[in-house]
């Protein structure tokens, strides 16, 4: 790739990284991206709406596709920010773009670009093009802090967790809090959920390592001592290796939680936000990874853990055999969706370098 080339891809980066936005509300940023494939490249360009696809014909019946999110999260001001490396993966996807423009391919390529990733709302509904335009495989990646730079990771498998936010919200009747027995207080029964769902994780029965992470207990209104609690809130993050395990978890919860409703006589209802599945690599597509990223002169990692955090990749893996990997930032690379992280620019040929081996 030229200089110039390459110039303009980090340009694009930086482009991206300027104007980051939100999950759904993604606009300038798909703008950004078409105008570049437009520009400099001869990919024939199809807009979905929230999210857009960019295909190459080839000759043979084979289609592969390619995907990429472009989506920032909420700093802690408040403002959208490219704090997981969105923007690097969308330009690692235009650099794959302008790596097979004008070029002769033997199979079909689809490159997708992912809107709403951070919310798992996105691949839920762009997944369902490899369905519609009958896509044989599938791959998409991560950068990933905390391993060397340029390297490959792969694992067969599960290779990204499951979860699901989980709300249980409890209702009693208010009293005065000279006489708690006059209404129907949820102090205990949350306490009671609280301290079972700590010990959910060490019960037998499941396949792989499950997680339930409270993240906010509300219990009553502070407005006045003289009042007793009649409403409780309690939110959980729910997490697995496996799908079925995050199902297991949820019912094993969710049926305690209406226990204790019924013995202190309150109603309780359930919620369920954010909801990613596992991600399941195909160990012949993680095979042809292995491959790609040795043809690319590029080491590889053999991670022997599912990460812990989720990636709604996992409904392309639903619909087509594929993988997902990673590329390591660097060992001591600052974290992902920490505000001094920012997506390295020296990984990002070497990324696009992986894409356009897996063609060969």
């Amino acid at each position: 790739m030229s200089m110039q080339k390459k110039e303009e891809l980090l340009a694009l980066r930086h482009l991206l990284h300027e104007n980051a936005e939100l999950s759904g509300r993604e606009v300038k940023t798909k703008e950004i991206l078409i105008d570049f494939l437009k520009k400099h490249t001869d990919l024939e360009i199809t807009d979905r709406g929230g999210w857009f696809y960019a295909k190459k014909e080839g000759k043979g019946k084979e289609k592969i596709a390619f995907r990429a999110d472009f989506d920032a999260v909420r700093a802690p001001d408040g403002r959208a920010k490219h704090m997981c490396g969105h923007d690097g993966h969308s330009s690692i996807l235009a650099a794959t773009a302008l790596m097979i423009s004008e070029e002769q391919l033997e199979n079909t390529v689809y490159l997708i670009f992912q809107y709403g990733e951070e919310n798992g709302t996105g691949g839920k509904e762009c997944s369902r093009l490899l369905s519609e335009e009958g896509i044989n495989e599938v791959y998409g990646l991560h950068n990933i802090p905390g391993f060397p730079e340029n390297a490959v990771l792969v694992r067969e498998d599960t290779f990204a967790c499951a979860s699901v936010g989980l709300t249980i919200r409890l209702e009693g009747k208010p009293s005065h809090a000279a006489y708690p027995e006059a209404g129907k207080n949820p102090g205990a029964a949350t306490g009671a959920i609280l301290t079972m769902a700590e010990g959910l994780p060490k019960e037998a029965g499941y396949q792989g390592m499950v997680l339930c992470t409270p993240i906010c207990v509300e219990l009553g209104d502070p407005a006045s001592f003289g009042v007793s609690a009649s409403e409780g809130r309690l939110m959980f993050t729910l997490r697995s290796h496996y799908e079925k395990d995050l199902e297991q978890l949820k019912s094993r919860l969710t049926k305690y939680a209406e226990e204790q409703a019924e013995a202190y006589g309150l109603s309780v209802s359930f919620s369920y936000e954010e909801g990613f599945p596992d991600t399941v690599n195909e160990a012949s597509c993680v095979e042809k990874v292995r491959k790609a990223a040795q043809d690319a002169g590029l080491s590889v990692v053999e991670v022997k853990e599912p990460f812990r955090w989720s990636e709604d990749f996992g409904y392309y893996l639903k619909a087509a055999k594929g993988a997902f990997f990673g590329i390591g930032d660097g060992e001591d690379y600052p974290q992902l969706h920490t505000e001094t992280y920012e997506f390295p620019d020296q990984i990002l040929l070497t990324a696009a370098q992986v894409f356009y081996h897996l063609l060969k």
